[in-house]
């Protein structure tokens, strides 16, 4: 609040510098809800291999890792990778689950408002009705961008930390990750060399610092 004994010209420059620092916070406020909906809008799509939505989330140059796959970049890359996934090419058949549960998000816009980085759990069940499921869950560290307004995914980071088969579970048989495909090799090889699914004790790197030690 302005001091009483401050001249009125000064406390009218110290309202308008505080009303414009109330407008950023409320504005990056702002941002950091349309990314957290995108990317909550990402796992539906996913759901349900509604990839043609999915695609129209992601910014032209966007790049894609999933696992050990290797990175993929950009959205014709990111079409073909998607047509090979479950549903790829026509969307879920009868009797094929694919829940994509996106937990535990935690955004940061930049300052400028025009990009913003973000990490998440994902919990996913996949299985058809042919008696096969499996388990899966992982962290997303992925990175957003606003173009002409809008809020996009500009890279899709994800670290499968357990792939198990449902029965037998991670308690008794973990799966490895895919690795790069043959049918259809990556543009870059995995940007993690370092990177292990469960059972090892990989973590993946956090886009933050501590909050608490920040300081």
């Amino acid at each position: 609040m302005p001091h009483s004994d401050e001249h009125p010209t000064e406390r009218l420059a110290t309202l308008e510098r505080q009303l414009l620092e109330l407008r950023c916070r409320v504005m990056l406020l702002e941002d950091r809800n349309e990314v957290i909906n995108l990317q909550r809008i990402y796992g539906y799509y996913l759901d349900k291999a509604l990839f043609a939505e999915l695609l129209a989330l992601l910014t032209e140059d966007v790049s894609l890792e999933y696992s050990g796959r290797g990175v993929y970049l950009g959205k014709a890359r990111a079409r073909k990778l998607l047509q090979m996934m479950p549903g790829g090419q026509g969307g879920l058949a009868d009797g094929m689950l694919q829940n994509h549960l996106q937990l535990q998000g935690v955004v940061h816009p930049a300052a400028d408002g025009l990009s913003a980085r973000g990490r998440w759990r994902a919990f996913i069940m996949m299985g058809s009705a042919d008696g096969h499921a499996a388990w899966q869950e992982g962290i997303y560290e992925n990175e957003y961008r606003k173009e002409e307004g809008i809020w996009r995914i500009s890279k899709v980071h994800f670290y499968c930390n357990v792939n198990a088969d449902y029965e037998s579970s991670w308690a008794k048989a973990p799966r490895g990750v895919p690795g790069l495909s043959r049918e259809l090799p990556p543009d870059l090889p995995p940007s993690d060399p370092n990177y292990r699914p469960y059972p090892a004790a990989y973590v993946p790197p956090f886009h933050y610092p501590n909050p608490a030690r920040a300081r």
